[in-house]
C-alpha cells in the first residue's frame, strides 16, 4: 500500500471526472464540488451533481446516484454507492488547498 507509485495525481483525476460528466450535463448546472479532497489508497471519490443542489442546496435537482471515483493506479473511471463510501472506514477527506468550486459569500 504505502510503497505503491501514485499513477494518477489528484488533479488528473479530476479533470477526468469533468471531462467525463460536464459536456453531456443536463440536470441544472454541472458542479463538480472539489472544496474537500476523497480518498483512499485505491482511488479518488468525487461529489458531482447540480450546483443548484451542491452549493444552494435547492433539493429539486438532487440526483441519487453512485458517487463517481478513479482509481489511482490506472486512472479508471468507476463508481461507489453514497453508502458504501460513507461507511468505508478508509476513506478519508481533507481540505483541498486549490479548489476550483469557489462559492460567493
Amino acid at each position: 500500500m504505502g510503497t505503491e507509485t501514485l499513477g494518477v495525481t489528484y488533479e488528473q483525476a479530476r479533470q477526468t471526472i469533468q471531462a467525463f460528466f460536464e459536456s453531456d450535463w443536463r440536470w441544472g448546472t454541472f458542479c463538480l464540488d472539489d472544496r474537500t479532497i476523497t480518498e483512499n489508497d485505491e482511488m479518488y471519490v468525487f461529489n458531482v451533481g447540480a450546483r443548484e443542489y451542491l452549493v444552494e442546496r435547492d433539493r429539486a435537482y438532487a440526483i441519487l446516484a453512485g458517487m463517481p471515483v478513479v482509481y489511482k493506479k490506472d486512472g479508471r473511471l468507476g463508481a461507489r454507492a453514497s453508502a458504501t463510501v460513507a461507511t468505508d472506514a478508509t476513506v478519508r477527506s481533507r481540505p483541498n488547498p486549490n479548489p476550483t468550486l469557489t462559492i460567493p459569500r
